[in-house]
């Protein structure tokens, strides 16, 4: 029988009506299969919880599933802490059930910084490393220096505070700056005599010496 024959037979088109109704329901079943695993249908809109606490969440757990982390605490003066100051995902964003939320705190204090060094430093360069620290430049003055305008001490609440001390971001740090009119100091010599040496060419030769340099 020629293929053209036996399209024309019953047993033909029974077996492309059976093919047909195999790949529906193939394709029915994928696609009620993802409808389950997905919740496809079931997407929530997802609230804006900025200002809330942690405690008001609860019913977000229990009705949706949620589950709500806390990634990281940052001060900011004028927040309560605790508050909640940003979330992950967005307001207005649609999720699933059961999904877990990423949230940022108002913490009570700043984070503590080491204090860099700013000695030798210009002003412009000591207020520069002082902002990628978080800190500010507080009171500034003037104090003998032999270099004008270089950091000669870095104060905190009045006192001197060395490299490395842990100090709030956010504190001012206050300056002291040279004036271009100090000196260095004197280095105090050691007095020698003549009996120091052992012949008397060589101290004439040291006090030559001395002679052509304080000249």
């Amino acid at each position: 029988m020629s293929f053209w024959s036996y399209v024309k037979t019953g047993n033909f088109w029974k077996q492309i009506l059976w093919m047909l109704l195999i790949v529906i329901v193939l394709v029915s079943g994928v696609l009620l299969s993802l409808r389950f695993f997905t919740h496809h249908g079931q997407d929530i809109r997802v609230a804006d919880i900025r200002g809330m606490y942690l405690p008001e969440l609860e019913p977000f757990e229990k009705e949706f599933g949620f589950k709500f982390v806390v990634r990281d605490s940052v001060y900011e003066p004028e927040k309560t802490p605790g508050e909640i100051i940003a979330q992950t995902p967005q307001p207005g964003e649609h999720v699933k059930k059961n999904r877990t939320f990423y949230v940022v705190l108002a913490a009570s204090l700043p984070a503590s910084v080491h204090m860099p060094d700013l000695t030798d430093l210009s002003l412009r360069q000591a207020e520069a490393l002082l902002e990628t620290y978080g800190l500010k430049v507080g009171g500034k003055t003037i104090v003998p220096s032999i270099v004008k305008g270089a950091v000669v001490n870095q104060l905190y609440k009045g006192e001197e505070i060395e490299p490395g001390s842990l100090v709030r971001r956010g504190s001012y740090i206050d300056l002291q700056l040279g004036d271009d009119k100090g000196s260095l100091p004197v280095a105090q010599q050691d007095t020698i005599s003549e009996e120091d040496f052992s012949t008397e060419e060589d101290y004439l030769e040291y006090t030559d010496t001395e002679y052509s340099y304080e000249e």
